[in-house]
Formats: structure tokens, sequence, C-alpha cells
């Protein structure tokens, strides 16, 4: 038997090495602070400001190993990177609201009439749902931060735009046909209906008086109960957007049906950073894990649970949840902090300016792969700060 003990527990001691290395390998949390976290947020909007054109667009995107900017644009992309400058002006940094107007006069440049209604619509095509949707949380963001109501009418005229687009079940349609003049039938975004979603929840909180809860409302049971399966999906869709629109809403409009979603989809998100924690981007890890994922995939996980722990500040059926979410976002922002390149690495880049600031994915990175993770560290930066 003693012969056999010293075999046996080496076997065991190499066969946990291995589940730990090669099927369950460790977390790995770098810790951020609240200064770097904003830090890196404010970093990121300036490569945003510095990328934009005489047009208002800015730069789709950068592959740093062959000195390429795509030429590519995609809509919505545009009014959430606008949204995320009026974020920053909103934490503080007012210079990034002249740095949103100038991307804001793109989208003026591109208004159409659609169905009585006013929409953006870039380049004479058809009307985006989802970036009609962010586009109102843009301008609702703006008037937050600034205290300006210049564009209330076009924010409400675009938010009865996003009505027009909803069908009895609450979903709704993805585009506005120049054509026939009226909503594309069969047509659905996946993520387009969280977007629009969002855009109406924040038009109530703005004026409550419109008629927009009830809306907003419908399409909360409609991705609760349906989306994922009539859209589709093979599974549940991890919507960092119904997240937010859940937030806006708040405890008292969320029935226990609402709140088991929102629980659902911080069980993904928690996932989600907990196997990007996981990813090392080496050896047998990468057999095992992946490489580390796209900047904007994780920072989509980021705001969707920054969202709801801010929603589980005020709704103790979130409560249990809580402790888990916080120690989720603060590894997050501590991925984040340490992952973004800063000046001396982005001064051998060809274009600098395209390097410093930005998240990389395998040499290339994209105008929401920093969208995204300014709204989340904005987001975290409570936590953090009250941590510090």
């Amino acid at each position: 038997m003693r012969r056999l003990l010293v075999p046996h527990l080496a076997l065991w001691i190499v066969g946990g090495a291995l589940i730990r290395v090669a099927i369950v390998p460790p977390e790995v949390c770098p810790v951020a602070t609240a200064t770097e976290a904003r830090q890196a947020a404010i970093s990121a909007g300036d490569w945003l400001a510095r990328s934009i054109g005489e047009d208002g667009r800015f730069a789709y995107g950068y592959r740093r190993d062959v000195d390429e900017v795509p030429t590519e644009y995609n809509s919505a992309r545009h009014t959430a990177a606008m949204l995320t400058l009026y974020q920053l002006a909103e934490a503080g940094e007012q210079r990034f609201v002249a740095e949103g107007d100038r991307a804001l006069r793109y989208v003026l440049d591109n208004l159409i009439a659609a169905g009585g209604r006013t929409a953006f619509a870039e380049g004479g095509g058809d009307a985006p749902l989802g970036a009609n949707g962010l586009l109102v949380a843009a301008l609702v963001t703006r008037r937050v931060a600034t205290g300006d109501p210049s564009f209330d009418g076009l924010m409400i005229d675009i938010g009865h735009f996003l009505v027009g687009q909803q069908q009895e079940n609450g979903s709704m349609l993805a585009f506005w046909d120049r054509q026939t003049e009226a909503p594309l039938p069969d047509t659905y975004g996946i993520f387009a209906t969280g977007e629009a979603f969002w855009g109406m929840t924040l038009i109530d909180g703005q004026f409550p008086h419109l008629d927009f809860r009830d809306p907003a409302l419908s399409v909360a049971y409609y991705l609760a109960r349906d989306r994922d399966r009539l859209e589709g999906q093979t599974s549940r869709y991890p919507d960092h957007w119904a997240a937010y629109g859940m937030a806006e809403l708040g405890p008292d409009l969320l029935d226990n049906e609402l709140i088991a979603n929102a629980r659902r989809l911080a069980g993904f998100f928690s996932i989600r950073l907990r196997v990007e924690s996981q990813r090392t981007g080496e050896g047998v890890n990468v057999l095992v894990r992946g490489w580390p994922g796209p900047p904007s995939g994780v920072g989509t996980a980021g705001e969707g649970m920054a969202a709801l722990w801010r929603l589980s500040a005020a709704d103790t059926r979130l409560a249990d949840m809580r402790a888990g979410m916080e120690d989720d976002l603060r590894c997050y922002a501590g991925m984040m902090v340490e992952g973004q390149i800063g000046a001396e690495e982005a001064a051998a880049y060809d274009r600098p300016g395209l390097g410093e600031g930005a998240w990389f994915y395998r040499d290339y990175s994209q105008m929401d792969d920093q969208q995204h993770n300014i709204s989340a560290l904005l987001a975290v930066f409570p936590l953090l700060e009250e941590a510090s």
C-alpha cells in the first residue's frame, strides 16, 4: 500500500494541475482604480474624437498591422459612438459636447421624413430602427449633460417614429422602407429591438406626460417572452440594451416576470466576463478558452452588468446577486484598463492617433470597441470610487 501511495498522489496532483490549466483555467482579474477607469474612458473618447472626419463620420476601424482604415460604415455604430461622447460630457468632461455635436451634424444632414415623422437614414437609404433608438439615447444624454432643450422636438419626433415601427405583439420592425413609405415587413434586427426599447424608456423618463411608457413596456415583455423564439435565435440572447431599458424603467414598473429576465441576463453577462478573465491568448489556454474576445463584446457584457447592478441598488429582488455583480464589474474594469493601448505603444504605429486609447482584437480595432467600453467604464466608475 505504501508503495502505491506516492504514484497515486502524483497522479492526483498532475491530474488536478491538468484540470486547472486545460479545463478550468484560473480567473485573472487585474485591479483598477476609479481614476484609472475614468482615464481609460477619456482616452478612448479622445480616440473617437480624433477620428471624426470633415463629414462628421468616425473612422470605422484601424488595422495596425497593415495601416488600413476600412471604408465600410454603420449608422447604429455612429449614433452609439456619438452617445458615448455625450456620456463623457455627462460624467463631467464637458469638452466632449463639442465633439459629439460634430458627429451630430452628420445625423442632421441625413434626416428624412418617415411616415409623418422624422428619422435618421444615411445615404438616402431606408431608416434603421436601431440607429434611431440610439440617436434618441444620445439626444437625451446630451440634454441631461448640457441642460439644452434645443433638440427636444427632434428627439420626441424620432421617438414617435420608433413607436410607429412597433407591432401588436410588441416586436419592432427593423427598417422603414423609403420606397413603400411604410415599415418593412418581417425584418428584425438582433440588436435593434433593444436599442429602440432603451430609447423609448429614456424619452419616458424625460417626458412622462407623453405616451411612451406603454409601448416601452410592451417591448419589455416581448423581449422577455418571445423575441428569441420568434426571431430565430437558438438560445436566449444576452441583450445589454434590454438591460439598459429595464434599469431605466426601475422597480416600480418591473414585475416578477421582467425581473426574472433581468436575472437571466445577469447570468449571461457574468459567464461572459468570467470566461474572458480566463483567457490568456497563449499556449494550451487558446485551445481551451479561445483567443481573448473582441473588446466590443466584452464591453457589452460590462455595460449590461453595470445597468443591472444599478437596478439592483433599488430593487431588493436582485439584492442576492449584487455582490457577484460587483466582483464581475471590478474584474471587467481591471481587464480593460490593462488591455488598453497607451501613448508609448501607439507611438510605434503608422497612425499613433488611431492606436492610443484603443482596444485591439488581433491587430484590429473598431469604433464600437471604444464605444462600448467607454459606456461600461463610466458606469462602473461609481463602484470603483466607492471602493477607493
